[in-house]
């Protein structure tokens, strides 16, 4: 277990559940009451008043309102909030996190907006600011310690300390699981996660994305770990990552399977020999939310069984 992971373990798992509530005096399950400031990921004080209208965007943020109880408070999602799949299915869309409306927001008479803080464009969201509407910034750093921040600020904001504290409770219990079956199982593979395919070329992560934190859980190498965010990468720069499985969404993968089994170059990597490529649902692998301790864990044992190129062998 690297140090990085070792300083996550531990301040995730020796830490307190105990938190105080945001704003004292409300009943368990209610909303922060009105006049209650809250200070937000971007050091904002908001005053999320009664909060009875909520726009939520980003999948983590709607799947913990949905587990504190809050379904009913929350008038429209973004399209990343695919789980419960009663979010979509029974609210009003907003669109993509990353390229949200104002006026499509304002348009469902919100009276909060509850927003990951990687959402955008930046102009929408400053109309938002501009608007009498309350808006909230929720960290979207990706790592397992941010996963429990943000759960616990979500559920402080609403006033669940309770349910909240149940939640994190189980959070870590699950991500203790995962740690456990890593040091049975240490891995080896570089492993390459392929947003999308553009002009033939794959688009890859590096450092500082959700899949770069997702494979550090799994404790594999990110093979992309050289670059920062999000590249696309030609044939000769796709060789020398020399991947040995390549990670990819169910949504779409068919589609990168077939452009990268048909490039030269990638035939030559190992993953690219033993086709050795795994698709996950997106948000379940990259929402950094409830469920990232059993699709870390999954992803994981998927990697267990892939094989593992030895040394001296071409990558």
């Amino acid at each position: 277990m690297d140090m990085r992971t070792n300083l996550i373990t531990r301040r995730l798992f020796g830490i307190g559940l105990t938190t105080a509530l945001l704003a004292a005096g409300s009943a368990v399950g209610a909303f922060a009451a009105e006049g209650a400031v809250v200070t937000d990921c971007r050091g904002r004080r908001v005053n999320p008043g009664k909060a009875r209208r909520i726009v939520s965007v980003g999948g983590a943020v709607t799947e913990t309102l949905y587990a504190l109880g809050a379904a009913d408070r929350i008038v429209g999602v973004d399209s990343t909030s695919t789980w419960p799949e009663a979010a979509l299915h029974d609210k009003p869309s907003v669109g993509y996190m990353r390229a949200l409306s104002s006026e499509g927001v304002l348009a469902l008479r919100p009276d909060l907006v509850l927003t990951m803080n990687n959402a955008g464009p930046p102009t929408a969201l400053d109309q938002l600011m501009a608007s009498r509407v309350p808006v909230i910034f929720v960290d979207s750093t990706p790592s397992a310690e941010a996963i429990v921040d943000r759960t616990r600020f979500i559920a402080n904001l609403m006033q669940a300390g309770a349910e909240g504290d149940r939640l994190c409770a189980d959070l870590s219990r699950r991500f203790e699981t995962l740690t456990a079956w890593r040091a049975a199982h240490p891995l080896a593979q570089r492993v390459l996660f392929v947003m999308r395919m553009t002009n033939n070329r794959p688009m890859v992560a590096g450092t500082g994305t959700a899949a770069d934190a997702v494979i550090r859980l799994t404790g594999a190498v990110n093979a992309g770990a050289a670059m920062q965010g999000y590249k696309i990468v030609d044939q000769e720069n796709l060789i020398a990552l020399k991947p040995d499985v390549i990670l990819v969404m169910a949504q779409g993968s068919e589609d990168i399977r077939k452009n990268l089994l048909a490039d030269p170059g990638f035939r030559l990597t190992s993953a690219g020999r033993s086709g050795a490529i795994i698709s996950m649902e997106g948000e379940r692998l990259l929402g950094l939310g409830l469920r990232t301790p059993d699709a870390a864990l999954e992803l994981a044992q998927k990697l267990a069984e892939m094989p593992v190129r030895t040394a001296g062998q071409p990558g």
